[in-house]
């Protein structure tokens, strides 16, 4: 049975470290009055319009291994498979930020706000990313308040569209979770309306599971490696 959660907009709030980063400006003591005005004011915006909300559906091992060869476009080999099957607990999810934030975005463009519009676009993206990471701490929670140790609850969450999933899994996924319930729907091309939306797996186990090394052919071509820090972090 699915779970259709509610999240705090406080929960999941850009910085405007995470927003500048997006901009590639990492020096945040050299922003303009504008650049800065800009940041705060799509923060703002952000807390205003956007109704996060996510659908997750616990799943089995055997169930996941066919939502995750999909269309049977992965990469092969990938970090992931191994990733599911040592996994001992699994959860889907679709989350979105919310349509009015999208909406707001194009606005923004088509009157030609473009600085901020591109700051209001980061936030968004920053904000679903969020979600992501807000759904893994809850998981993780939820194991251990069964008592499940603390050391099989190490939860990631993995996308179709990285680390060699095909996007073109999202069919099977979207056919199991139905995230229409929420209004996230997917497009021909396997992109989720309204854009700003994550979808994927979490999957728990001992923290090892989820370390690979960045060597797959696939790893060169992925311009930001989000993987990256979060496997370092779980090697000390």
């Amino acid at each position: 049975m699915s779970t259709i959660i509610t999240i705090a907009v406080q929960d999941i709030l850009p910085d405007r470290e995470s927003i500048l980063r997006a901009q590639g400006i990492t020096d945040n003591g050299r922003v303009s009055e504008r650049i800065g005005g800009s940041v705060d004011e799509a923060i703002g915006l952000f807390e205003q319009l956007a109704k996060p909300t996510a659908i997750t559906r616990e799943i089995s091992a055997a169930d996941f291994g066919l939502i995750y060869h999909g269309l049977g476009r992965n990469e092969q080999p990938g970090p992931i498979e191994g990733v599911y099957r040592d996994g001992r607990h699994l959860l889907v999810f679709a989350a979105t930020v919310g349509p009015t934030v999208s909406a707001k975005i194009s606005e923004l463009f088509a009157i030609g706000e473009f600085v901020l519009g591109n700051c209001l676009d980061a936030a968004a993206s920053e904000g679903a990313d969020r979600i992501s990471t807000r759904l893994e701490t809850m998981f993780a929670k939820t194991l251990i308040a069964r008592g499940i140790p603390d050391d099989q609850t190490v939860v990631f969450a993995y996308s179709p569209g990285y680390c060699g999933w095909h996007i073109s899994a999202q069919k099977a996924l979207f056919g199991f979770l139905r995230p229409e319930q929420i209004g996230i729907t997917l497009r021909e091309s396997f992109l989720m309306e309204p854009l700003k939306s994550v979808s994927g797996a979490l999957i728990a186990g001992p923290r090892e599971i989820h370390i690979f090394e960045g060597t797959y052919p696939f790893c060169a071509q992925c311009r930001t490696q989000p993987c990256r820090a979060r496997i370092d972090a779980l090697k000390h």
